[in-house]
């Protein structure tokens, strides 16, 4: 009798434990999904870089999510951030813009998944590199494992209480 309330305490013990785990997991993963970035384009100033495809190698080194930022710094009248569609980005055009950000620094928010395209239109600084381009996923954890499907495994200290189908 005494060993019966014994793994009776035992399993609730374990019961309870893999319900404090779970709970922990979840709310590390909300906890992540509610991190936001601040992502300083170039990780320096907005500024004719070193080769064309600088601020494209830039953004294709990182996860850029809904709800993050790009900080663009540069200095007022020297540069500027057009923001402008594909045909408008691949020609270093910003004629009809989606939005202009002319005094620097400036802060752009990423409020949608799809693809962001900025051009600096002074002067020939876009062909001479100053453009970049972000891809915006919904999540932070859009590629990763969904652990609230995935049920939690029996202990083996459970599976070893639970009495066999024959009574032995």
């Amino acid at each position: 009798m005494a060993m019966a309330a014994s793994k009776g305490r035992m399993l609730r013990l374990v019961v309870i434990l893999k319900i404090v785990i779970m709970g922990t997991i979840v709310c590390s993963i909300n906890g992540l999904k509610n991190k936001k970035k601040q992502h300083i384009v170039g990780d320096s100033i907005w500024s004719i870089p070193p080769t064309n495809h600088f601020y494209t190698n830039w953004s294709s080194s990182y996860s850029f999510h809904t709800g993050d930022t790009l900080y663009f710094d540069f200095d007022s009248g020297l540069y500027n951030v057009i923001q402008v569609r594909r045909g408008e980005f691949d020609s270093c055009s910003g004629d009809q813009p989606l939005d202009a950000f002319m005094e620097g620094p400036t802060t752009v928010a990423l409020l949608r998944k799809g693809v962001y395209y900025f051009v600096c239109n002074v002067s020939n600084y876009c062909e001479l590199g100053v453009k970049v381009s972000v891809v915006v996923v919904d999540e932070i954890l859009s590629n990763s494992v969904d652990y609230s499907i995935i049920p939690p495994s029996p202990s083996p200290l459970v599976a070893a209480q639970t009495p066999s189908p024959r009574g032995i």
